[in-house]
């Protein structure tokens, strides 16, 4: 057959040979992304995860070792550790990080925030309160800093720098080795709480300051006790009380029967020597309490084991976040005589 006027054949050895050049590039580039992602995965999650938030003022990590510690502080001029993980003394972690740190000669600040529920009322004003204090330049850590370390970064750069709020939720993020799943979740719902307050407007530092000082409300879970009524309490008797609550806050409370669903009534009962009494879960019932809705509750204390003076606390408990007073809401306290 004649050949196409105009057109040359391929030579078909020097068509593999191309296309073997090709598969051999793209082979190469394949290996080294996969190498480097997955050196940067390794040390995300198996290393110290250390990060710049802000070039010369804040940097994020996973816990750090002495020999961490040693060669970041002067590397990085740091000042100030802010240690997320809270008061863990006499763990051996804690020991070595306050024993490094003073021979280093800077400053420790321990904050309690939780990598599975948003942050307590009490230590978000903590933060505010160590980043307005602090010298500079900052270090964050948590334990694997991830989703602690994430949440305070992205505090730090609504509060004190000009980052928009999309660019502070970038601190929460898989690159960090957090995942938006499960409890860890409930961190990324700090940042959508701020941005439903928002409401349309356009986030400032003042803004923020101020949300984060009069407006955040521990996730929206607060209660009043309105009335308490109680049997006379005796030693060795069951002893019954009633109740009407309030929801004071903005989160609906999903009420049901079994004890791992639903929000549901904490009694924390102390005897004279600050001793725990057994309490069960009470509460139980199916149910929906609105905002600035009540309901009728119960609770029965098994037996006081002595008489004295006896403190009675009572909590509401979301089974997702914990107690509303680890979330920074105050509890309903109540001291009892109990009598022979």
């Amino acid at each position: 057959m004649p050949e196409t006027e105009g057109v040359a054949n391929p030579d078909p050895t020097k068509t593999r040979k191309v296309i073997s050049r090709v598969r051999l590039a793209l082979l190469l580039g394949t290996s080294a992304v996969v190498l480097i992602l997955g050196a940067e995965a390794g040390r995300v999650v198996l290393g110290f995860n250390f990060h710049t938030v802000v070039s010369g003022m804040v940097y994020r990590g996973a816990q750090p070792g002495a020999q961490d510690l040693e060669t970041i502080v002067p590397r990085y001029h740091i000042q100030t550790v802010i240690n997320l993980r809270g008061n863990c003394d006499p763990a051996d972690w804690y020991q070595e990080e306050c024993r490094t740190i003073q021979k280093l000669g800077v400053s420790q600040e321990d904050i309690c925030f939780s990598s599975g529920r948003l942050p307590s009322l009490g230590e978000v004003h903590r933060l505010v309160e160590v980043l307005d204090g602090s010298a500079y330049p900052v270090f964050f850590h948590c334990r694997r800093g991830a989703d602690r370390t994430g949440l305070a970064s992205a505090m730090y750069l609504l509060l004190k720098t000009d980052a928009s709020l999309a660019q502070a939720r970038g601190q929460l993020n898989l690159r960090y080795g957090h995942f938006a799943l499960g409890r860890t979740g409930y961190l990324d719902s700090f940042l959508d709480l701020y941005s439903d307050w928002l409401a349309g407007r356009e986030h400032t530092r003042d803004l923020f300051r101020h949300w984060l000082l009069r407006e955040y409300q521990s996730g929206g879970r607060s209660f009043q006790v309105e009335s308490l009524t109680w049997d006379e309490p005796h030693s060795g008797r069951p002893c019954g009380f009633h109740l009407r609550i309030r929801n004071t806050g903005t989160v609906t409370w999903q009420m049901r029967p079994g004890c791992t669903v639903g929000f549901r009534l904490g009694i924390d009962v102390r005897d004279p020597q600050e001793n725990s009494v057994p309490m069960k879960y009470w509460g139980l019932k199916d149910a929906e309490v609105g905002t600035g809705q009540t309901a009728e509750l119960a609770f029965v204390v098994p037996g006081f084991p002595s008489p004295g003076r006896y403190r009675i606390l009572i909590d509401m408990v979301d089974p997702k976040q914990g107690w509303f007073y680890q979330l920074g809401s105050e509890p309903h306290e109540e001291e009892l005589l109990v009598r022979e």
